[in-house]
């Protein structure tokens, strides 16, 4: 069985060895940073201490959308309450607005809630795109994606009968 070599020539040595093991020391850190992290979290989880949510800010606008697969090949993006088509793109290029949708629909089905009830396309009041699932009460602030993908989805809104 031959040894692997380094660029110059020599064997490599793979560590840990017996001769050489991990020092105690580092280990000990490792375990007690990750008993932190734990005791951390489960005192969050319970207490609510060090948690944030997204404020509950009126919305301004607001439109119904609906994520229909057709056939494998293409997905389309409808208005909810007309069926209009609004977006339709090949399945395997499908890009952000399909995958935004389609993570919302993947909490549905682990929450067990309805699979055809709309997703809200919702401006707030203090400038925020955010697309939300009222059966999970998730939702998606669209601006922490990037500019390009906040208007794919703004340009789904209608804000007084008109698109923006």
């Amino acid at each position: 069985m031959s040894q692997i070599q380094s660029a110059d020539g020599k064997p490599l040595r793979f560590y840990p060895t017996p001769d050489r093991p991990i020092p105690k020391a580092i280990l000990i850190s490792a375990g007690v940073l990750a008993a932190m992290t734990l005791a951390f979290g489960f005192v969050s989880n319970r207490t609510g201490i060090g948690q944030f949510e997204t404020p509950v800010v009126e919305t301004v606008a607001s439109r119904g959308l609906a994520l229909i697969d057709q056939g494998g090949s293409t997905v389309s993006i409808t208005d909810a309450a007309s069926g209009e088509t609004l977006m339709t793109l090949p399945t395997a290029a499908g890009g952000f607005a399909v995958e935004a949708l389609r993570n919302l629909d993947r909490y549905r089905a682990r929450a067990g809630a309805s699979e055809t009830a709309p997703f809200v396309l919702a401006l707030k009041a203090d400038g925020r795109l955010v697309v939300e699932d009222p059966e999970t009460g998730k939702q998606v602030e669209l601006r922490a994606f990037g500019e390009e993908n906040t208007r794919t989805f703004a340009a789904l809104l209608k804000v007084d009968g008109e698109r923006p």
